[in-house]
């Protein structure tokens, strides 16, 4: 009994590798949407809280109650909370990529001689590792993008309440 060990068909290898680098090249496009995304909530969170923290003063200073404050507090700590989401988003991490040595590799006379279908396969197993690693953390990632942006509104929503609150207190009908 004789057993053959399968070869792999080239134009098949081939085609797996150009998939796997279009998907290496969307998940990184993911991966700098995401970024944007929280770099720019980072920013108008950060903004909307130190603008707060000066009307909030005022709006605790006329009132001068309880509530006043726990409104305040509360739009400040949702505010706060966004941001620290939004950093925690843009924290960096390594990715899995084509490593220095395997790179290196590719003068040496053993990895030249290889079959074009075998050197294929072994950049794509990298690849691959390195798109459900980046996959994964996206994931992580839009999860964190989604409680900021509902602590944004949150804190949004509580600020425009103490606007409102400040309007009727000072018009008085």
């Amino acid at each position: 009994m004789s057993v053959v060990a399968p070869e792999p068909n080239p134009e098949t290898v081939a085609a797996l590798l150009d998939t796997t680098w279009r998907l290496t090249d969307c998940e990184a496009a993911r991966t700098d949407a995401l970024d944007r995304k929280a770099a720019t909530i980072a920013t108008f969170a950060s903004l909307l809280s130190a603008l707060t923290a000066t009307v909030g003063l005022g709006f605790v200073n006329t009132l001068e109650t309880w509530w006043a404050f726990a409104l305040f507090a509360s739009g400040i700590a949702a505010l706060t909370g966004s941001l620290f989401c939004a950093v925690r988003m843009l924290w960096p991490r390594e990715y899995i990529t084509l490593g220095t040595s395997y790179i290196e590799r590719f003068t040496v006379w053993g990895e030249i001689l290889k079959p074009p279908a075998q050197v294929r396969g072994d950049t794509m197993r990298t690849l691959v590792a390195g798109i459900a690693r980046e996959r994964d953390v996206n994931d992580r990632k839009t999860t964190w993008l989604r409680v900021s942006l509902v602590l944004l509104v949150a804190g949004l929503t509580l600020i425009s309440l103490e606007g409102v609150i400040l309007g009727i207190e000072r018009v008085r009908w």
